[in-house]
Parts: structure tokens; sequence; C-alpha cells
């Protein structure tokens, strides 16, 4: 039995080919796993990153371990298809921004798919799914499609993709009218990242200025920016968004010194952010909460931050009132925290419901 027990440092690294864009002459697209943990015995765990435009090694590195004993669950870690390892990458050097074309249409349903590829190849049956942030959303719409498959989700920092979510964080109206620092704070970045939209459509569209509170206008200008190569453009879209998340004034991203190091990130999360937020709050609207019914057989907990400046929770807390009204079973968790699982809080409150999924299993 020892033998197939796998630390996290020895976790098995794989492609697997799911299936492309569908359009003639586009590539095979092959996704990018990091397994370990109990390969016989262990409980399967699906974790799904966030961004999107996040990646496995990238962006959450080890962290996982804070959350599984690898012996005790087997746990897959699966770059989401254009990003990070998974091939072709956005985040390649060389064609990351030619690769951008090839995820134009890129699409939840689509996504939900290429874990269900994955889960056959690997031979399980089902699995816990467990994701934050962006990783909400793809985790319950792979839920809410395929809940015969799932042992249980466990989903923080809740996104819904709703047109008030993406109002939230792209429009200025979010911002006004609150004498608080930190709104005051949120004001500033919204207004430096909303300026640099607004110089690019004086200068190409002048009949046509942009509005602070046309969030969907803002995003699309934004990617069709990224998708033309400017690297000011993309490294704006990051910063903007992780100076949101910062707790001090102190660990603010520049937005004028590009870092180089961390640029390769804000490529993909740019191009991913821009194309799929606008295209569920404008183009494919998930409804998540109208079809909660669906999760009938799957026990859900939610994790929440009461401090979160990018997924606020009052879109969590709809989430709870959809589950109270469709009678799923469900735990919620909102603590004072900001976004991100590494907070203490937050961490605390995923190892809590991990502990009661265990429970729930024996």
């Amino acid at each position: 039995m020892a033998a197939s027990i796998v630390s996290i440092e020895e976790g098995t690294e794989r492609l697997i080919e799911v299936q492309s864009s569908g359009e003639a002459g586009s590539p095979n697209i092959q996704l990018w796993l990091r397994l370990w943990g109990n390969r016989a015995s262990g409980i399967p765990v699906l974790f799904v990153h966030g961004g999107p435009g996040n990646s496995v090694l990238g962006t959450y590195g080890n962290v996982n371990k804070e959350f599984f004993d690898c012996n005790r669950f087997f746990v897959v870690e699966v770059d989401q298809r254009g990003t990070g390892k998974s091939q072709p990458s956005v985040t390649d050097p060389a064609n990351g921004v030619a690769n951008m074309e090839l995820y134009r249409d890129i699409s939840l349903p689509q996504m939900s798919n290429d874990f269900e590829v994955i889960r056959k190849e690997l031979g399980i049956d089902k699995w816990l799914v467990f994701g934050g942030s962006w990783g909400s959303t793809l985790s319950l719409d792979y839920a809410l499609r395929f809940p015969e498959r799932c042992l249980g989700l466990i989903v923080r920092a809740i996104f819904l993709g709703t047109r008030d979510e993406h109002d939230a964080v792209y429009a200025r109206k979010s911002f006004v009218g609150d004498d608080s620092e930190l709104k005051k704070f949120q004001l500033r970045q919204f207004d430096i990242f909303f300026d640099y939209a607004k110089k690019t459509v004086e200068r190409l569209e002048p009949e046509a200025p942009l509005d602070p509170d046309d969030s969907e206008r803002i995003c699309r200008v934004y990617q069709a920016l990224v998708m033309q190569g400017d690297r000011k453009a993309a490294w704006m879209c990051y910063a903007y968004e992780e100076n949101l998340m910062v707790e001090t004034e102190s660990d603010l991203i520049s937005y004028e010194e590009i870092d180089e190091a961390q640029l390769v990130e804000a490529w993909s999360t740019a191009f991913f952010e821009m194309r799929l937020f606008v295209r569920l709050a404008f183009e494919e609207p998930a409804e998540f909460v109208s079809r909660l019914e669906a999760l009938a057989p799957v026990k859900t907990w939610v994790v929440q931050g009461t401090g979160d400046a990018v997924c606020p929770d009052f879109f969590a807390r709809k989430l709870v009132a959809g589950l109270e009204r469709a009678n799923i079973k469900h735990e919620a968790r909102f603590v004072d925290a900001s976004h991100k699982c590494t907070s203490n809080n937050i961490k605390l409150a995923l190892q809590q419901s991990v502990k009661e999924f265990i429970e729930g299993c024996s």
C-alpha cells in the first residue's frame, strides 16, 4: 500500500488531449495535469484554479497541501485550456498573443466538458470538486452539468458571472457614494485602470467617448488591446485586479513599471478575464441560481470573505439563499477575510469544510 502514496513534491505531470475549437486547421488542445496523493485508495479531488487565466504552478504552487492529506486524497490539478503548461498556451513567450485567437470562443460548457474528458481518461468514477474565485464559477458549472460525478462541492470567493458582478469591479459607479477609506482607495485604482482605456478610445474613436460606467465596453476595449499585443494593457488589467485585493498600500503593484517576471501571468489573466467575464455577463449568462435544483445529490460548502473586493460577499449570499430555496444540503461560512485562500480565516474555513466532507464520506 505504501508504494501507492505519492508526496506532493513527487507529483506526476501529464498532458491529456481534449476537443479543439472545431475550426478547420485548429491545433489539438492538450491540458496539463499534476497528480499527487494516494492513487490507489485516496478520495479523488478535482482542483479548479482561478483567474481565469491563472495556472497551478504559476499561481498556486503547493497551496493545496494545506487542505488535502496526500495519504487520504488523490488530487488532480489542471491548467485550464490555454493557460499555464497546457498547450497551445497563451503564456507561450513566442506565440502567446497569436494563441489567444484559438480561445476567442472559449465557453463554460466547453471547459466543464474538458474536466469530463480528464475524469474518464484517469478512470475516476466520482470526485470532490474544489475551486475558488473563477474556480468557483467553473466548479459550479461542472457540478450542475455533471452532478452524478461529484462527491461534493467546496467553493470559495463566489463569482456567478452576472452583470451586477461585472459592474461591481469594472464600473465607476460601484466605487462612488461611499466616503470610506477603502472605497476611496478602490476608486483611485479604477480611475487609473479606466484612464488607459479612455485615452485609447479618444485616439481611435474620438466621436464615441468611453463611459466609465459602461463595464462591457471597457472590457471589450481591453480585450482588443491585449489581443493586439499591447503589453501595457495586459499589465493594467493584472495590476488593477491585484491592487483591489491588497490589504496594505505598501503591497500595491506599480501600473507604470511592468514586472517582466509577472508579465506572462498578466497576459493570460488579462485575456481570459476580459473574454470570459464579458461572455458570461453579456453574451451567454450562466443563470446559476435558477439551476441549483440539479445539485440535489451534491453536498455543497460555500466559503466567503466578507471583505472580498473582487468577489463581493453579496453574491455569495445570493448563492446560499438559492441553495436554501432549492433544499440543497449545504454549509456556508462567511468569515472576516479578503479574497485569497491563503487569508488565515479563509484557510481555516476551507480546512473545516474538507474535514466535514471527510466525516460525511465516513
